[in-house]
């Protein structure tokens, strides 16, 4: 991250600001004992980044993105005429920084197309399991903290982000897909990654 922020201030005078906004469903994928759990979660970003001129057709952009990942979980039975429903909400908040070397080619004077690849670090700032059951209208709610006391997951990732980029004028349509590198739990003889595809609009400034 800090060497991003020293690529922006020096490329900053010769640099075009893009805000992004954008679609990216994230599979959390544990492993143990030889065999995967996965879990999807839509995901949704909105941030900005300076692409940042290096030398002829070759940049770096570098940027920042908040991103939310949420997944809901419903269900409902009914036993002797009593209703049961229970309701699964699982929330997570990150900032990603990615640093993405792109090289573009000049369709004509207006539309451009550019291949990208590089490092997202990514932070976590906060993930929630809630828990809601009730029978007959009667129930309650648990909370479960990912990152608190006592817990095995990490909130640190770097994930290998590539894709493409097509770009009309002052918009970019782009698409990816960010694989994550780090493994996200501390336990033993056991795996957690994070694995993102996405799609998303910007507009230069």
């Amino acid at each position: 991250m800090a060497v991003a922020a020293c690529m922006l201030f020096a490329g900053k005078a010769n640099a075009q600001l893009t805000l992004n906004v954008g679609y990216a469903p994230t599979t959390l994928t544990y492993t143990y004992g030889g065999n995967d759990t996965k879990m999807d979660m839509n995901g949704f970003f909105v941030g900005a980044n300076y692409n940042i001129n290096l030398t002829g057709d070759l940049n770096v952009a570098v940027g920042a993105d908040f991103r939310f990942n949420t997944k809901t979980d419903k269900d409902g039975a009914s036993l002797f005429g009593v209703a049961a429903t229970s309701e699964v909400t699982r929330t997570q908040m990150l900032i990603d920084v990615p640093v993405l070397f792109n090289y573009g080619l000049s369709l004509n004077s207006d539309l451009r197309i550019a291949a990208f690849v590089g490092p997202t670090f990514s932070l976590a700032l906060s993930g929630k399991t809630k828990s809601d059951a009730a029978v007959a209208g009667w129930g309650g709610s648990t909370e479960y903290d990912w990152y608190g006391d006592g817990s095995d997951w990490k909130k640190f990732d770097i994930a290998l982000t590539f894709g493409l980029e097509l770009g009309y004028r002052q918009y970019r349509l782009f698409g990816g897909y960010n694989m994550g590198l780090m493994n996200l739990t501390s336990t033993d003889d056991a795996t957690l990654k994070a694995n993102a595809w996405f799609v998303g609009l910007g507009f230069a400034l």
